[in-house]
């Protein structure tokens, strides 16, 4: 039971805070549930665009985008209307479908560049249909995105991802001169999906192949790509636990099939691809969860062990912010950057590329759910992650001295504030979860596949051997684990921000417009204090 002087205390405490009963309903209306009439609205139009079915599709996946968005929303800077920037509302879309699917939706991703109306800010303009993004515009163009707005979007997206599917399947019956009115048996059904999926991964135009030459590349797949088993398996699984007893397969039971799959082959591709590059870094790493590989290891292991992922040059790594070069006489490789780098992904999709899951997001997520707010103390933050646990990483741990001042370095720079989504906290979170955490580098004006298109990927094996004899003489680190973490943290420590949505993400915005977010250390006292009596 609360005592009545600890009620009273609690009372007094938000009385002093100047929380008001009305502030606070004012400084959270944008939690309020689902806006049924301007939803309703906006699907009645979706539907004149893109037909009842759509609409229909889009409406059902409402609730889960809504729950799926909804810990990054209450975390985002807010404007005094409560709703979130564009450029917030790109990232909360970014990082909610690279949760739910593994996909990097195209134009949503941080490093592209930026236009000036609303569908090109949002930067989906190039993959959706114009009627969907005038629909857009009209409808929820205003004073930044409300959550169910976002929600909207996220589930327009979606519901256009899966009419992708169907589009290539029709492409992919005429290839095989299967007519598509008709049924399958279950082995050319099975032999169809194979041949969908063998394009689709490849990121093939499948229009472009004959019958032979279609089963001449499914098969080629079959047998030389080393991780089809992991998507072999996830369609015969899918089939059997959608359509157990099916002997007949009509066109819309495999265009079911094969949307449940491109949902979930995101996930296989991390427990192949992904996980299998990352376990072959873990293994030649230099300390223990330093994060890190030696460019000397790296390279021997591409020509003495087999490890053919390996061959990037030295500039396409730098260039991608993947190096460690702080360090003059050893290059080092940045273990979570190379896992999550473009050159990685799987260019799938007019709509998206499927890339190694950024295993960071989930610990931010963790924090987001926690804090509930755009930023939080460093007593706060060093409190949550000292017992948040990761796969190589205990929960219950001592932050070390050195990395718990560079958190408090972040506070100063930002007036005793830590801003959760920005430069400078993934760097601190980098060194507190070397492994699972990309160093953030500074942005870039050209992406990846520009400056591929330049200058080239691979290294060549006589460069590789070369680099090998010249660096062989550098010895290896023998530092413990506390003066590896000092030693990255301190000489690649760099304090400078860059904020997701810099004109509402600083402190002084926040703490304006934030009535909650100033009661919350009060609060939190008395918590304490009832809570030890």
């Amino acid at each position: 039971r609360m005592l009545p002087w600890r009620v009273a205390l609690l009372v007094a405490t938000l009385r002093v805070s100047g929380c008001a009963a009305s502030d606070v309903l004012r400084a959270t209306r944008w939690r309020k549930s689902l806006p049924q009439a301007e939803t309703m609205a906006y699907l009645g139009k979706l539907e004149d665009v893109l037909g009842a079915s759509q609409r229909q599709a889009a409406k059902s996946l409402l609730p889960e985008m809504t729950q799926g968005l909804q810990a990054t929303f209450e975390s985002l800077p807010k404007k005094s209307s409560g709703a979130v920037s564009i450029t917030a509302a790109r990232y909360a879309l970014h990082r909610l479908f690279v949760k739910r699917h593994g996909w990097h939706i195209k134009g949503l991703t941080p490093a592209q560049g930026s236009q000036d109306s609303i569908a090109s800010d949002l930067r989906i303009g190039s993959h959706v249909p114009k009627q969907v993004l005038d629909l857009i515009a009209e409808e929820l163009e205003d004073d930044g995105f409300y959550l169910h707005e976002i929600a909207l979007l996220a589930s327009t997206i979606e519901t256009l991802v899966h009419s992708e599917v169907t589009e290539r399947l029709s492409v992919a019956y005429k290839s095989l001169r299967w007519d598509s009115s008709g049924r399958l048996s279950k082995n050319n059904a099975v032999r169809l999906m194979e041949t969908y999926m063998t394009a689709f991964l490849a990121g093939h135009n499948i229009s472009m192949w004959e019958r032979a030459s279609a089963e001449q590349m499914r098969e080629t797949m079959k047998s030389e790509y080393s991780y089809w088993t992991h998507y072999e398996k996830l369609l015969h699984d899918t089939l059997r636990n959608v359509l157990p007893l099916k002997r007949e397969f009509s066109f819309s039971d495999i265009s079911m099939i094969l949307e449940i799959v491109s949902e979930r082959v995101g996930r296989r591709v991390e427990e192949g691809n992904c996980q299998d590059v990352e376990k072959r870094m873990v293994q030649m790493e230099e300390g223990y969860t330093t994060g890190r590989v030696r460019l000397h290891d790296f390279y021997s292991s591409y020509l003495n062990h087999g490890s053919w992922q390996f061959q990037e040059s030295i500039e396409y790594l730098r260039h991608l912010g993947v190096l460690d070069e702080s360090d003059p006489h050893t290059t080092r490789v940045i273990i979570p950057n190379y896992r999550t780098m473009q050159s990685n992904c799987l260019n799938v999709s007019s709509f998206y590329d499927i890339c190694c899951v950024n295993p960071c997001e989930a610990l931010l997520e963790h924090l987001e759910s926690k804090i509930q707010a755009p930023h939080a103390t460093p007593e706060v933050i060093l409190s949550l992650v000292s017992a948040l646990p990761a796969a190589d990483v205990p929960g219950n741990r001592t932050i070390s001295p050195s990395l718990a001042q560079k958190l408090l370095e972040v506070a100063e720079h930002h007036g005793g504030w830590v801003p959760l989504h920005g430069r400078l906290f993934s760097q601190w979170m980098h060194f507190a979860y070397p492994r699972h955490c990309p160093y953030p580098s500074r942005s870039s004006s050209s992406t990846s596949s520009e400056w591929f298109e330049e200058a080239g990927m691979a290294m060549p094996p006589t460069k590789m051997q070369a680099y090998i004899e010249s660096s062989s003489s550098t010895p290896v680190s023998a530092a413990s684990d506390e003066e590896d973490e000092e030693s990255c943290s301190a000489n690649m420590w760099i304090l400078e921000e860059e904020l997701v949505d810099a004109e509402n993400g600083n402190v002084a915005a926040a703490t304006h417009t934030g009535v909650i977010r100033k009661t919350l250390l009060p609060i939190a006292f008395v918590a304490a204090l009832i809570s030890s009596a």
